[in-house]
C-alpha cells in the first residue's frame, strides 16, 4: 500500500507514494454471502484481515490532550481527528494488503451505530511503518511522519465501501503500520465494529495479486 487511511480515514500498510481511490463499491446484494445481511457494503473474511489494534483521537484545537484508547472513529470539522494503527504479521509478508473503509447505512447495523453530518470530506496521512500510538499521543505528539504528502482528499458517506489503496504487506510486515484521518467539513462519530455487516477501517490480506511497479520494479 503506498501511504495511509484512513483512513482512513484512515492507517496504511505502507509508506510509498501518493495514491488515488481504487475503487467505491456501492451498497446492494453479495451473491457470495447468501447468508449475511444482504446490502452490506462490503464483507470480511474470517482470518483475512486486521482490526486496528489501537484506536485514539487527536485535537487541533486542545493539541496537548492525549485521548488514550478509543473503539470509536470520531471526526468534528478541523479539529478532531482520528489514528489508527494495525499490526501486520510478520507471516503475512508475502500477502497484498487492502486499505478500506467500510460505510453501511444505519439500517444495516446490528451492534453498532453512527452519526453523520456534513459534506464528506475526508483526508488520510500515513506514519512511518513502526511508529505508531499510544496512550501519550496527543496532536502535538503524533508518531513519525512518513516520507510523502497527505492523501489528496475523498468524499465518503454511508452506503458504500471504500478501497483506499492496496499494496505489498512486506513494507510494514512484523511492525505496527498507522496513519491519521480528518475532515474540514463533517461531524462523525461510530463504534469500529466487525459483527454482521462491518464498519470502520479494515485492512484485508489477498495473495496471487502482481505487485505495483513502484514497489516491484521490472
Amino acid at each position: 500500500m503506498k501511504n495511509l487511511f484512513a483512513v482512513a480515514v484512515l492507517a496504511s500498510t505502507v509508506a510509498a507514494a501518493p495514491w488515488q481511490l481504487v475503487n467505491k463499491r456501492e451498497l446492494g446484494d453479495n451473491e457470495w454471502a447468501p447468508n449475511k445481511r444482504d446490502g452490506c457494503p462490503g464483507y470480511l473474511t474470517q482470518g483475512q484481515f486486521e482490526f486496528p489494534h489501537y484506536i485514539t483521537q487527536v485535537s487541533k484545537a486542545n493539541p496537548d490532550k492525549a485521548y488514550g484508547t478509543s473503539y470509536n472513529g470520531v471526526f468534528t470539522p478541523n479539529d478532531i481527528g482520528t489514528i489508527f494503527s494495525f499490526d501486520v504479521p510478520a507471516s503475512r509478508a508475502d500477502a497484498n494488503c487492502t486499505l478500506e473503509f467500510l460505510f453501511p447505512k444505519q439500517n444495516q447495523l446490528k451492534t453498532s451505530s453512527f452519526t453523520y453530518s456534513g459534506a464528506g470530506t475526508f483526508f488520510f496521512k500515513g506514519y512511518n511503518p513502526g511508529s505508531c500510538p499510544n496512550a501519550q499521543t496527543t496532536y502535538n505528539n503524533q508518531p513519525q511522519p512518513g516520507p510523502f504528502p497527505d492523501f489528496p482528499p475523498i468524499h465518503m458517506e454511508p452506503g458504500f465501501a471504500y478501497t483506499i489503496d492496496v499494496g505489498p504487506c512486506f513494507v510494514g510486515a512484523g511492525t505496527c503500520v498507522a496513519g491519521m484521518t480528518w475532515t474540514n467539513d463533517t461531524s462523525l462519530e461510530y463504534f469500529q465494529d466487525y459483527d454482521e455487516c462491518p464498519i470502520g477501517i479494515y485492512t484485508t490480506y489477498q495473495y496471487g495479486l502482481p505487485c505495483p511497479p513502484e514497489y516491484c520494479p521490472s
